[in-house]
């Protein structure tokens, strides 16, 4: 009798013990908690509740709301994943109508004209609007699952975040678990804080990055189960800002379990924050761990939960996640309500009565994410059961109206370049961003500004004043800056108005139509016997055109990319007056000529790297031009102004009259190594073909030479490292045309471009 009550009364309390499992926080080694998951759950150790702190709150999130292992470590593997981390869009998602013109900027400053300093120095690295709406559509079913009661998740669970103002941890047991888990991994200085219920929150790992003691006041469980794979802070380092600022602010963390049953695995991991590069390497270092110290779990944990029971209760919960449909989008933040239009505007004209999927809507969202005028946008997902779908709120922060850029080129050719800009941004029911920006040197200068109206809507579309001074000033010899160069030989100089207009066209691609009217100034000599005391010959062409065309880029960098293509197709026609007046060193034609032209032009540029094995890319570059333009009053004339071939940077520094034709064709083959991330060498190698190459007649008059025209080569080899800066580059460059100096080596570090060109869409 009394050994029946016994077996009885040990049954049901090995029936009610229960287990608790701790993870801490550890950036990417935390991936190894999966593992830690995966062999507790083929031992048949039950997981009663969860407490996470940043990674640990991801993985512990993931599981409450019902992820098996191998599912988390699919979603850790996830392209997805992986560019949410790294505020890296996906190519599709790039909406390039948003995007600034390609200048030589390096660095730009974000002003507020109310504490300038403070807020104008950034406050994060990566924006994580991509983060968090993958957060919200990865969790949000289960948050409408639960309740917004953590209690009632597959698993009952609690994250930690940091509350820095108040110097204390803040502990989510309800609400959206999206939001929760986003403010749990906010690591600072990397990502956005996240204020909740005006409560500004960081990654919980600064106060609190072990909670155990979360675990036991929250669920006092029988059993605590840790998995600790984070290590106590070095010692700040008198050269490191960013290990100072974390030893300051980090509260040393207490890595024990108060229950008398308790047990810490602890995974032994050396990677950085950020390296996800390897998922299932740290998995298996969580699974081997726990392995190790299974017996002594064992003999904790009597209670056995069979993986079919596991199976069925996650079941069970994923069954009551709704439809991730959106019906009600309310927008809020810091904007006034013709902001708001303008945000709503956006989202289609009839966007209050419709219902979007989650899948559709990440899109939308994402361009309103990527519009200059928005610094930041949250969206919060809360379900509606009268309804059923989802309530969605965006809360939008604007970006400061006022933005400063900085840069140029700096080379060890005398072509440096000094590059100033500033945009301010007027912002209503349409957005208007006016820009004006100069850039100074020997070789190049210009003045330019533009202004773009933004008139909203799903399908965006601009209209874009504006006006344009450029100079080049071209030195007849390769010399670098420590050689003395000859004299300028060529010098344009080009000054035109106009009205451009701008229209989406999907994500990627935009049309582009614009009317300018200006004058093109080229002065040069025809011969190299010329003095200080001689005057240059001068052709002067004053013109309207009109020109319109296509643009789809997915290109990863303004120079130097290695992923993604690029296709432009223009069409321009010009008709103006040519006035060419002869200097002192044509004494024979003292007379100005002057003559009416009428031409079209059109071009084609194509731009892929489409090959990808590895370490090595290959990329191809296609271009093509035909032009019926006729010549102007002499041989150098009629070169100068006709379309130039220029596939590297450095060509665009050169005149070289060779790669220059009315027809042409040119194909080139990159091939790009990436060494390290951000580190490629570069081997390149371009053919340039014209149709008929020009000929220098009697009395430097111009003709055409047989068909085809003689072709030309450029072969070229470049070490690259892309800071976050700019490109810094080692070129050895190779002309076919210069017999004499074929070859061309030099150092740069910033930028080769320049404001567009009145014959450039």
């Amino acid at each position: 009798m009394l050994a029946g009550i016994f077996l009885f009364v040990a049954a049901a309390s090995i029936q009610a013990q229960r287990t608790g499992l701790v993870l801490s926080g550890g950036g990417a080694s935390g991936l190894a908690h999966i593992g830690v998951i995966q062999a507790l759950e083929e031992e048949e150790i039950p997981i009663d509740y969860i407490t996470g702190t940043s990674m640990g709150a991801l993985v512990g999130g993931l599981y409450a709301a019902g992820y098996t292992p191998e599912e988390m470590i699919r979603f850790a593997e996830s392209p997805q994943f992986l560019r949410a981390i790294s505020g890296e869009l996906e190519d599709r998602d790039l909406y390039y109508f948003t995007r600034d013109p390609e200048d030589a900027s390096i660095i730009r400053f974000k002003f507020d004209f109310e504490n300038f300093l403070q807020k104008t120095l950034p406050a994060n690295v990566v924006t994580p609007n991509l983060m968090e709406y993958l957060f919200m559509d990865v969790l949000a079913p289960a948050s409408a699952a639960a309740q917004y009661d953590f209690d009632r998740l597959m698993v009952p669970f609690r994250c930690v975040a940091a509350d820095v103002v108040n110097k204390e941890q803040v502990v989510f047991s309800e609400g959206s678990l999206p939001v929760a888990m986003r403010a749990s991994s906010t690591y600072p200085f990397y990502y956005r804080p996240l204020v909740v219920n005006g409560t500004m929150l960081f990654d919980g790992g600064l106060y609190n990055n072990f909670p155990a003691d979360v675990m036991y006041e929250a669920f006092l469980p029988d059993v605590i189960l840790g998995s600790n794979v984070a290590s106590a802070n070095e010692p700040p380092d008198e050269d490191d800002l960013i290990s100072q600022i974390r030893n300051m602010i980090t509260i040393r963390s207490d890595y024990t379990i108060q229950c008398d049953e308790g047990l810490i695995i602890e995974p032994v991991s050396e990677i950085g924050v950020f390296d996800f590069d390897n998922v299932r390497a740290e998995v298996a270092k969580g699974y081997a761990a726990a392995r190790e110290r299974m017996e002594e779990i064992k003999s904790m944990v009597a209670r056995s939960v069979p993986p079919d029971s596991v199976a069925e209760r996650r079941s069970a919960f994923r069954s009551k996640f709704p439809e991730k449909n959106i019906g009600e989008i309310e927008i809020t933040g810091d904007l006034n309500q013709k902001q708001i239009e303008y945000v709503r505007s956006m989202l289609g004209p009839s966007s209050g009565d419709s219902v979007f999927t989650f899948d559709k809507f990440r899109g939308q969202f994402l361009r309103i994410a990527q519009d200059d005028k928005i610094r930041h946008i949250r969206p919060v997902a809360k379900y509606d059961s009268t309804v059923s779908n989802f309530g969605l709120s965006l809360k939008v922060r604007r970006e400061r109206n006022l933005t400063a850029f900085f840069g140029g080129n700096f080379s060890s050719r005398p072509i440096n370049i000094g590059y100033v800009g500033l945009k301010y941004n007027v912002f209503g029911r349409s957005s208007t961003s006016i820009m004006a920006n100069s850039y100074f040197g020997r070789f190049y200068g210009s003045a330019m500004v533009r202004a773009k109206i933004d008139f909203g809507g799903k399908k965006r579309w601009s209209l874009e004043p504006h006006m344009v001074l450029n100079r080049w000033d071209y030195f007849r010899n390769f010399a670098t800056f420590f050689e003395q160069s000859r004299p300028s030989f060529i010098v344009k100089n080009e000054v035109y108005g106009g009205l451009g207009a701008t229209s989406s066209a999907g994500n990627n691609a935009v049309w582009r139509a614009d009317f300018r009217y200006g004058e093109t100034i080229d002065r040069y000599y025809q011969t190299e016997n010329f003095t200080v005391e001689d005057t240059s010959d001068v052709t002067r062409f004053s013109m309207g055109t009109f020109a319109a065309g296509y643009d789809r880029n997915t290109l990863n960098r303004k120079v130097y990319a290695n992923k993604g293509t690029r296709l432009q197709i223009t069409a321009r026609g010009i008709y103006g007056n040519e006035v060419t007046d002869y200097g002192t060193t044509r004494p024979v034609l003292d007379s100005a000529i002057t003559a009416n032209h009428l031409w079209a032009d059109i071009r084609l540029k194509y731009e892929n790297y489409f090959l990808k094995q590895g370490f090595f890319t290959l990329g191809l570059d296609v271009e093509a031009v035909y032009s019926s333009k006729p010549f102007f009053a002499n041989y150098t004339a009629s070169v100068i102004s006709s379309p130039a071939y220029e596939p590297i940077p450095e060509s665009r520094t050169f005149f070289i009259e060779e790669f220059r034709a009315h027809e042409y064709a040119a194909l080139g083959l990159r091939s790009v190594f990436e060494i390290r991330k951000n580190l490629d060498v570069r081997l390149e190698g371009y053919a340039f073909q014209p149709r008929r190459s020009f000929v220098r007649l009697e009395d430097n008059l111009v003709g055409f030479g047989e068909i085809p025209g003689q072709a030309q080569y450029i072969a070229a080899g470049a070490l690259v490292f892309n800071s976050p800066l700019g490109p810094i580059s080692l070129n050895l460059n190779y002309y076919s045309s210069q017999i004499e100096q074929p070859w061309s080596f030099l150092f740069n570090f910033g930028y080769t471009l320049f404001n567009k060109s009145i014959y450039e869409l």
